[in-house]
């Protein structure tokens, strides 16, 4: 029994730094100087949100947040996490006049291309088309999220035919800029 007890210990101090240099590899993973949550919606928001005014300027369109969850680990397993890294989410929404007469794919197609021209990579307005009536096109802002362009055409029973258009933005997991733990 006593030539188990100094390989017991052994294990126990090559367990003991090998959770230490993980935990400090971890701890390190978060370098300050990545980009954050704050600088990806700074990036990715307005763009999107000008690219949806400006279906019908006269429309203010409806903005939720919607908030943001931990997705970095705080410990080696992984099994709990910290905020020190976010993945964010937002929705725009615009309810499109009854009077516009565009379908649901002109109106992603035109949110698309603007968004495009903000630096959004997507499929390319071309490639576009509806499925079932439904529209949903899929964009990627390259280090900051990606944003996803939905579009179809309502028909409420007690009001008129209308098209919603909505784009749902996600971050990548990014540095959390309000994060001090």
């Amino acid at each position: 029994m006593s030539r188990s007890l100094p390989l017991t210990r052994a294990l126990r101090t090559a367990a003991l730094l090998a959770v230490a240099g993980t935990a400090t590899a971890c701890a390190n993973r978060v370098d300050p100087s990545a980009r954050s949550d704050r600088q990806a919606w700074d990036v990715t928001y307005p763009s999107a949100l000008d690219a949806v005014k400006a279906i019908d300027p006269r429309i203010k369109p409806q903005e939720s947040g919607g908030g943001h969850k931990a997705c970095h680990p705080k410990d080696f397993i992984g099994d709990s996490l910290d905020e020190s890294e976010v993945v964010g989410s937002a929705y725009i929404t615009l309810y499109a006049s009854p009077s516009d007469k565009r379908s649901p794919t002109q109106l992603a197609r035109e949110i698309v291309t603007r968004m495009e021209r903000q630096g959004w990579e997507g499929p390319r307005p071309d490639g576009i088309a509806p499925v079932n009536g439904q529209v949903s096109v899929s964009l990627k802002m390259p280090g900051s999220g990606s944003a996803t362009v939905t579009s179809g055409h309502e028909r409420p029973t007690e009001a008129p035919a209308f098209n919603e258009v909505t784009v749902s933005l996600t971050t990548e997991c990014l540095r959390n800029s309000d994060w001090h733990g």
